[in-house]
């Protein structure tokens, strides 16, 4: 299946590939943010105390289960310093009618690297980045909000990059803009 607009999600034989970055992507961010990490919200899900207390609570699925209270805190954190803006995408939801969430409800968590070690340094987070975003995207900085978001423009997608994929590697070098313990909630607005 070929994409049928300019907003459409990538041909379906490139689709697993494009949703393991973004869900690798997602995770990086998750896992820096933590409070072992870069500490921009308060989560503990990808951190070892949390690992102990979750093989107790789920013993057939800890990771999976720390990866999904991970991307819910991260969502959840995003729309909160984003809410003043209708209609703001982050990395947390790359599309208006919430396709994106759609696409990767059954996408395999599991699968997915996260890393043990803390990230506590903006250059930790720098040099895992092009691991899974590739080369630096191109942004520009439209504003920055109290609730410390930073509202983002970037550039028209390249032919052959599906829409989510090329917003969520651009939002991800973005959060590049905060530091340990202020963090930066990169965003765009349609």
């Amino acid at each position: 299946m070929a994409e049928r607009t300019s907003n459409s999600i990538a041909p379906v034989d490139t689709w697993f590939q494009d949703a393991q970055i973004i869900l690798g992507l997602r995770l990086l961010v998750a896992r820096a943010a933590s409070v072992d990490s870069l500490a921009w919200w308060e989560d503990e899900s990808l951190t070892p105390h949390a690992r102990f207390l979750l093989e107790r609570l789920f013993p057939r699925a800890p990771s999976l289960a720390a990866r999904s209270l991970a991307l819910r805190a991260a969502w959840a954190r995003h729309q909160a310093a984003c809410a003043q803006y209708e209609g703001a995408l982050h990395l947390y939801r790359l599309d208006v009618d919430n396709r994106d969430k759609l696409a990767l409800r059954f996408e395999p968590l599991r699968s997915i690297p996260v890393l043990d070690e803390p990230i506590a340094t903006m250059d930790r987070l720098r040099q895992h980045l092009p691991d899974l975003a590739g080369e630096p995207q191109p942004y520009a900085v439209v504003r920055r909000t109290d609730a410390r978001g930073l509202q983002i423009e970037i550039p028209p997608r390249p032919s052959g990059v599906s829409l989510f994929l090329h917003r969520a590697r651009a939002l991800a070098w973005a959060y590049l803009e905060g530091s340990p313990g202020e963090p930066a909630f990169p965003f765009l607005v349609e």
